[in-house]
């Protein structure tokens, strides 16, 4: 499923398009399924909501920026996320990009990518 040589792109690891489309069906399968974090898309349309992630994904990983949402930091205001809540979208994250066929090395490198957003996501005020 992914390309794992030297020259590809994290994008073209993840297997482009496609790739990362079914990384993202399968992690909102697992945040809605779990009971910490699915109250945090209650009202959310979630067809939409993937199409805003896979757009975001593609883009942050070297491939095509056709993501037009809220930045981070609008994305998130107001809702209360805490470094739990992160850490374990993170965790859903690397289990999702398991259960596709990518490798530890590429999980561990989107996992890279994403943990600088944490500043940008956690809204929670610490102690929570």
């Amino acid at each position: 499923m992914t390309d794992t040589s030297t020259s590809a792109t994290l994008y073209q690891r993840l297997g482009e398009g496609a790739g990362i489309a079914a990384v993202v069906d399968t992690l909102y399968r697992l945040i809605m399924e779990d009971a910490n974090l699915a109250p945090y898309f209650a009202s959310t349309r979630l067809v939409e909501q993937k199409r805003h992630m896979a757009l975001f994904l593609a883009a942050a990983t070297g491939g095509p920026n056709g993501y037009k949402g809220l930045d981070l930091d609008a994305a998130h205001a107001g809702r209360g996320i805490t470094d739990a809540d992160f850490d374990r979208v993170i965790g859903h994250a690397a289990t999702a990009l398991g259960e596709a066929g990518v490798d530890s090395e590429t999980i561990n490198a989107v996992a890279g990518a994403l943990m600088p957003l944490r500043a940008q996501v956690v809204t929670a005020p610490s102690g929570r």
